[in-house]
């Protein structure tokens, strides 16, 4: 039978993951409530997206050093998962700045389902159209 010899993490390096847990969650509420916010705005959930993706990693080696509960390995991968996907969603819709401006605009103008519907119409095809330039092929 084969014991485990690995030291038992301390009260202070188990506060602080969960101080970085705490930090995450909060870092991931901010950024899902800024990514909903129109486009000038939707710079700050890129940069909450990065910093997410940070604290998980920095939260991750400190758990993984300290042999601290696999869950909280876990969430912090969960973190740079989600982290990640906000981070290339915010970028693409930098990219596309022109045409997610003009579709905000008009969604904001929209005033039935009908019209909210032509607006996310009329973005696909402009977005496809985007696609159709970068590959000749389609």
């Amino acid at each position: 039978m084969e014991h485990d010899t690995r030291p038992r993490p301390s009260e202070e390096q188990t506060k602080n993951a969960s101080l970085y847990l705490r930090v995450l969650l909060l870092l991931v509420l901010a950024t899902f409530l800024a990514a909903a916010l129109p486009l000038p705005w939707k710079i700050a959930a890129l940069v909450l997206a990065v910093a997410t993706v940070v604290v998980s990693i920095v939260g991750l080696v400190k758990s993984v050093r300290h042999g601290l509960p696999g869950t909280l390995r876990i969430t912090f991968i969960f973190g740079i998962i989600v982290g990640g996907f906000f981070a290339l969603t915010a970028l693409a819709q930098m990219v596309f700045w022109p045409l997610t401006a003009q579709y905000e605009e008009c969604t904001r103008l929209a005033v039935t389902q009908s019209a909210q519907e032509q607006c996310t119409s009329e973005y696909s095809e402009k977005l496809l159209d985007y696609n159709s330039l970068f590959n000749p092929e389609s």
